[in-house]
C-alpha cells in the first residue's frame, strides 16, 4: 500500500484510504476529482497530500519504464490454424520446433507465442485427425503474423499388440537404439507411449513414422520430450539412420539435488554439441572455446582435410546483430578444449595454430567392425551454398536440409538434444 506523510491533522483518514485505492486501481480521474475538494479549513487537498502524491507518481514512472524496457524485448509470433474450408480449429497444438515454446489455440483458432527475440523460428501446427503443418520464419521484426491451414489425414487403425508381436518388439528396439542413440542418456530414456509408433520393413529397411507425439522421459537430462516423428529409416546393411520431426521439451519436476544434477548433465551434453559449435561460429570463438576446424577437400576419390584450424572471418559475413551467413563446403571439426588450451598455452598465434604436423590428412571413417566409435571428431557437409545462423545456433531452413553430418555428432541422438533455450552456466572456453 502507498504511504503518506501527510498528518491526520492535514486530511482524513477516509480521505486518504479513497485517495490510496483509487490509486492504486489506476482511476486517476477519481483521484483528481478527490484533490480538487476542500477540506474543513477550505485548502485544497492536493497541496495537503502532496508527500503522497510525489510518492505515488514516483512509484507510476518506475512501472511505466519497466513496462517500456519489457516491451522491447518481447517478440511475438500469432496468428491463426483452420482446416481447408478456413473453419477454425480449437486447441490446435501451436510450438517452435526445438524448444520449450508452444501453446493452444483458442476457440477461435487464434495462437499467441512469446519467443526469446530475433532469429530462426521453426513453427509447427499438430491437431488430431489432421496432417501436421510447418512453416520457417526469420523473425527480425517485434512480430510476425502465421497462419496455417490443416489437412485432414486419413488415419488408418493398426491393431498391435505389444506384448505378443515378437516382430513389433525387435523393431522397437532397434528403432530405440537408432532413435534416442547408444549414449548414457539415451540408456536411461523412456518412451512412454510406443504404441502410437507404425512400423514397416523392405529388405535390409526399417522405417518408421507417428501419427501422435511420441512422450520421452529423459531422467538424465531432466526434460519430458514430445517428438512428431515424421520420418524414421535404418538401413541395417548399411547400418545407416535418418530421421525427421518436431520436438517440445519441457521441464520435469525435480528436487533440489536432482536439478544440480541436471544442470551437469545438460552441460556436459552441450560441451562439443553441433548447437554448441553453431553458436561459437557465431561469435568468432569456435577455437577459443576447444573447436579446430579445418576445412575437407576431395582428391583421388578419397577425403582429407586441412589440420590448420580455418580462419571463419574468411567463411562468415554478418547480416546484423542477430544473423550470420556460413559458406562452406565442408569442415572437419575437433572438439578438444584440453588441446587447444595446451597449444595456445605454447604461445602459438590462433591465426596460425596447427594441431598435426601435416597439412592434409586423411579423414578415416569408423568400420562396422570398429568397436570404438569416434569421439569429438565430426564432419560437417553443406548440402546448400550458404546456411543462415542465429545466435541460438539455429539454421533456417534446419539442420536436415542444410548438412550432411558424420562422427561424433551423429551418435548424439534425441536423448542428447538441448532446447534452444539452454544456456551453459559457464562460458566454455579452452583456458590456456
Amino acid at each position: 500500500m502507498l504511504k503518506s506523510n501527510a498528518s491526520p491533522k492535514n486530511c482524513t483518514k477516509s480521505q486518504q484510504i479513497l485517495f490510496e485505492d483509487a490509486f492504486k486501481k489506476s482511476n486517476f480521474n477519481y483521484c483528481l476529482n478527490l484533490l480538487h475538494n476542500k477540506d474543513q479549513k477550505g485548502q485544497n487537498l492536493i497541496r495537503l497530500m502532496r508527500p503522497l502524491i510525489l510518492r505515488g507518481l514516483l512509484s507510476l514512472i518506475l512501472i511505466q519504464t519497466a513496462t517500456w524496457a519489457h516491451a522491447q524485448s518481447v517478440y511475438i509470433i500469432d496468428g491463426k490454424v483452420t482446416d481447408e474450408s478456413l473453419k477454425p480449429l480449437a486447441g490446435a497444438t501451436v510450438f517452435i520446433d526445438g524448444s520449450k515454446i508452444a501453446t493452444a489455440t483458442d476457440a477461435t483458432g487464434q495462437f499467441k507465442l512469446t519467443v526469446p527475440g530475433a532469429g530462426s523460428y521453426h513453427l509447427s501446427a499438430k491437431m488430431l485427425g489432421y496432417a501436421a503443418a510447418n512453416k520457417d520464419v526469420m523473425l527480425k521484426e517485434r512480430s510476425a503474423n502465421i497462419d496455417f491451414k490443416l489437412a485432414v489425414k486419413s488415419v488408418v487403425l493398426k491393431q498391435i499388440n505389444i506384448g505378443t508381436d515378437k516382430n513389433w518388439a525387435q523393431h522397437f528396439e532397434m528403432f530405440k537404439k537408432q532413435f534416442l542413440g547408444d549414449t548414457p542418456n539415451a540408456l536411461a530414456c523412456k518412451i512412454v507411449n510406443p504404441e502410437v509408433i507404425n512400423f514397416s520393413t523392405k529388405q535390409s529397411m526399417l522405417y518408421a513414422d507417428a501419427d501422435e507425439f511420441l512422450i520421452i522421459e529423459n531422467p538424465n537430462l531432466g526434460y519430458r520430450v514430445k517428438y512428431l516423428l515424421k520420418t524414421f529409416q535404418y538401413d541395417k546393411m548399411a547400418a545407416i539412420t535418418s530421421y525427421d520431426g518436431d520436438v517440445i521439451f519441457e521441464e520435469l519436476p525435480g528436487t533440489g539435488a536432482q536439478k544440480q544434477e541436471w544442470t551437469r548433465n545438460r552441460q556436459l551434453a552441450y560441451a562439443g554439441s553441433l548447437m554448441h559449435f553453431l553458436r561459437s561460429v557465431f561469435t568468432n570463438t569456435a577455437l577459443r572455446e576447444g573447436f579446430v576446424a579445418g576445412q575437407l577437400y576431395k582428391k583421388d576419390n578419397k577425403q582429407y582435410y586441412d589440420s590448420k584450424p580455418v580462419d571463419f572471418d574468411t567463411l562468415v559475413t554478418a547480416i546484423d546483430t542477430n544473423f550470420i551467413v556460413l559458406k562452406f563446403t565442408g569442415l572437419h571439426v575437433t572438439y578438444s578444449p584440453d588441446k587447444v588450451a595446451q597449444l595456445l598455452k605454447s604461445g602459438t598465434k590462433e591465426t596460425s595454430l596447427v594441431v598435426d604436423s601435416s597439412i592434409l590428412r586423411k579423414r578415416l571413417m569408423p568400420t562396422s567392425n570398429q568397436s570404438v566409435k569416434p569421439k569429438y571428431v565430426s564432419d560437417l557437409m553443406s548440402y546448400v551454398k550458404q546456411v543462415t545462423i542465429d545466435a541460438s545456433g539455429r539454421v533456417f531452413s534446419g539442420y536436415l536440409l542444410s548438412f550432411l553430418i558424420r562422427g561424433d555428432w551423429t551418435y548424439r541422438r534425441v536423448a542428447d538434444q538441448l532446447p534452444f533455450e539452454y544456456q551453459p552456466p559457464v562460458k566454455l572456453y579452452a583456458t590456456p
